[in-house]
């Protein structure tokens, strides 16, 4: 299971200067190639049953939203600058029940949660717990040799914004969360109707094609190459929960202070409308809870 290939996309040197996405594809020796000399964009896969992953160049960007953005909760705030002075690699996708399924057979992981119908496979992983993502990473790492762990609150923000300082990584059109992304929409308005009638909750003139979640890659990935990182299902990080940003750390870390028995989720979720669907959405549930809109992304560290 430790065979490993890699593909380079072609990303520029800087998330900030925009990313142009070249698929290649090349053998490589060991995984250890890779930490010693990241090339950003390069995609490999660690054994056959491990997620895809994408290298991530250094960089810095504004976290959380201006007072002007639109749907902007009070918690998204104060911006500041946030610095990530290494390179990291991201899951390409959201990890999916085949790959947890995985770590279930080989002893790894002990929990067997439900699909509810919507489908295993390729389908994101959910009901899973903030616990359960942490038996997962630990497995991955006696499986491969190589440190993997959920993405900080600030890193999957930089991740999920690719070098954009709007609301979402698209463009702002009737269409486009439809193309980028599994949110609220009107295949499930036509499913949940009633439901979403009455939570006041608002949803999307367009069809991205599922009611619940949608299998990893059905949509454009933003400028990293990164694919759901915005619906689909909400991302457990490892930060503790805080009310604001002011004092959080700037140097990419996770906040390991705080309420800890809640834990940062980000990127909203097939069931949650426009304004939940934003890069500085900031959510909480308690670590221990396993819900139908909730999985997770895993990282390395690689410098």
């Amino acid at each position: 299971m430790r065979g490993s290939t890699r593909r380079r996309l072609g990303v520029a040197s800087s998330v900030l200067a925009g990313l142009a996405l070249v698929a290649q594809v090349e053998p490589v020796a060991a995984l250890q190639e890779l930490a010693a000399a990241p090339d950003p964009g390069t995609v490999f896969r660690a054994c056959d049953v491990c997620p895809e992953m994408v290298v991530v160049p250094p960089g810095s960007f504004m976290m959380g939203s201006p007072a002007t953005e639109a749907g902007r909760f009070d918690d998204e705030g104060p911006l500041r600058r946030v610095v990530i002075g290494y390179s990291l690699a991201v899951g390409v996708y959201e990890v999916t029940f085949a790959e947890w399924d995985a770590c279930v057979r080989a002893g790894g992981c002990s929990h067997r949660p439900e699909d509810q119908g919507w489908g295993r496979g390729r389908h994101p992983v959910i009901n899973v717990s903030w616990e359960d993502a942490q038996a997962y990473v630990s497995w991955l790492s006696r499986e491969t040799g190589a440190e993997y762990r959920l993405l900080s609150e600030a890193e999957w923000e930089y991740v999920a914004r690719a070098g954009t300082t709007t609301a979402r990584y698209w463009e702002e059109s009737e269409a486009a969360p439809c193309r980028y992304s599994n949110g609220l929409d009107e295949d499930a308005e036509a499913q949940y109707g009633e439901r979403i009638a009455g939570s006041g909750r608002e949803w999307v003139r367009c069809s991205d094609g599922y009611a619940e979640t949608a299998p990893a890659g059905s949509y454009q990935p933003n400028a990293l190459g990164v694919h759901d990182v915005l619906g689909n299902v909400w991302e457990w990080t490892e930060d503790c929960w805080n009310e604001s940003s002011a004092g959080a750390p700037v140097d990419g870390s996770a906040w390991r202070s705080g309420e800890c028995e809640r834990r940062v989720l980000r990127g909203g979720s097939w069931y949650v409308g426009p304004e939940f669907v934003r890069s500085a959405v900031r959510y909480w549930i308690q670590a221990g809870d396993r819900l139908g809109t909730v999985g997770f992304r895993v990282a390395q560290t690689l410098n």
